[in-house]
């Protein structure tokens, strides 16, 4: 039985991540904004905290005495400084982990922090999508923070996320994309980040994940 902190519990895949972290057996702390953490599952090992991510004393209320920080927050918005909330939120994570001692982080990002080759990464290749590049820039600010601690971190690449439970059908790939459909289902993400987060096999890495058979789209 871990201490686990999700951010981001209301979202897709934070959902799934708390649902299955309690169904382990798990203490949950769900963090989330004031307008979307009632969507929280209810639970006895599950304690709510309505925050900011820009707030350190809330973060910092959040993480302490924990085993394991998890962060699914994100971005819909292509275009302006919102991208910024994944990198922003990760430094207020990996500073209050350091204050408390705390090593093991994991995170969702996208798929452009990848590797393409040896010597290039994905977001880096000339015909990457225009509309995509703002946040794929945004994740790799995500990834240069981890890159600057001595903490225990696995950053979880993504293709296309969509919304439904898990199957265990996918695979995993370090540091270069997963083989398999170009989409990962928020409940098959959940159960990786769980799985990696007792076994430990992709320390200080980024993973690429899949499905292995594509899902109708939500």
């Amino acid at each position: 039985m871990k201490n686990i902190v999700v951010f981001g519990a209301a979202g897709r895949t934070g959902k799934y991540l708390v649902q299955y972290a309690l169904e382990a057996g798990h203490n949950v702390t769900a963090f989330d904004r004031h307008t979307a953490i009632e969507n929280v599952t209810k639970h006895p090992n599950c304690t709510h905290i309505a925050g900011d991510v820009y707030k350190q004393e809330d973060v910092e209320k959040a993480i302490e005495g924990k085993d394991v920080v998890i962060s699914a927050i994100g971005t819909n918005q292509i275009e302006g400084p919102a991208v910024n909330l994944m990198s922003d939120g990760m430094k207020a994570f990996t500073t209050a982990m350091k204050k408390f001692g705390i090593k093991r982080v994991l995170a969702v990002g996208g798929l452009a922090v990848l590797q393409l080759n040896e010597t290039m990464q994905l977001i880096d290749k000339p015909d990457y999508p225009a509309e995509y590049k703002n946040v794929g820039i945004g994740h790799n600010k995500v990834y240069h923070v981890f890159l600057e601690t001595d903490l225990d971190w696995t950053f979880v690449c993504c293709p296309n996320i969509d919304d439904f439970p898990r199957h265990g059908k996918y695979n995993v790939n370090k540091d270069y994309p997963a083989p398999g459909v170009f989409q990962i289902s928020t409940g098959n993400l959940a159960d990786f980040i769980l799985k990696e987060m007792e076994e430990n096999k992709f320390l200080k890495t980024r993973v690429g994940i899949a499905n292995e058979i594509l899902e109708a789209r939500s």
